[in-house]
C-alpha cells in the first residue's frame, strides 16, 4: 500500500486535535477500521512518508499546541521508519491486528 502527500494533508484538514489527525491517518491505512479491536505494534512506512508526516505533525503542533513537544503524539502512537522501503509505501505486516467479535443474537443466549 502506498499514501500520498494529498492523503496525509487531508487527513489534517479541518482538524485542531492531534488525536483526531492521528485517527485519519490510521483510517488511510486500515480502511476497516471500525471492525478493529486493538493493533499491536505500529505500521511501517518508508523515509519520504515518514518524514512528510513528521513534519506536518510539527507545523500542526506549533500552530495548535504550542506547550507540547512538537510530533509528540506521532512519535508515541506514529508509525515506524524504515528506509529500506519505498518511499511513500507502507507496509502492515510489522502489526498485529486484532478484530472485535462478532456477536449474533444466538451467541446472546
Amino acid at each position: 500500500m502506498r499514501l500520498t502527500s494529498v492523503q496525509i494533508d487531508q487527513a489534517f484538514e479541518g482538524k485542531k486535535n492531534q488525536h483526531d489527525v492521528l485517527l485519519e491517518i490510521y483510517k488511510l491505512v486500515y480502511r476497516d477500521w471500525n471492525s478493529i479491536e486493538r493493533i499491536c505494534g505500529y505500521p511501517t512506512v518508508g523515509k519520504a512518508l515518514s518524514d512528510y508526516i513528521w513534519e506536518r505533525f510539527r507545523s500542526f503542533d506549533e500552530y495548535y499546541h504550542p506547550d507540547v513537544i512538537k510530533g509528540g503524539l506521532w512519535l508515541n502512537k506514529g508509525f515506524s521508519t524504515n528506509e529500506k522501503l519505498n518511499a511513500w509505501k507502507v507496509d502492515l505486516s510489522t502489526a498485529e491486528v486484532y478484530y472485535k467479535k462478532e456477536v449474533n443474537d444466538e451467541d446472546s443466549y
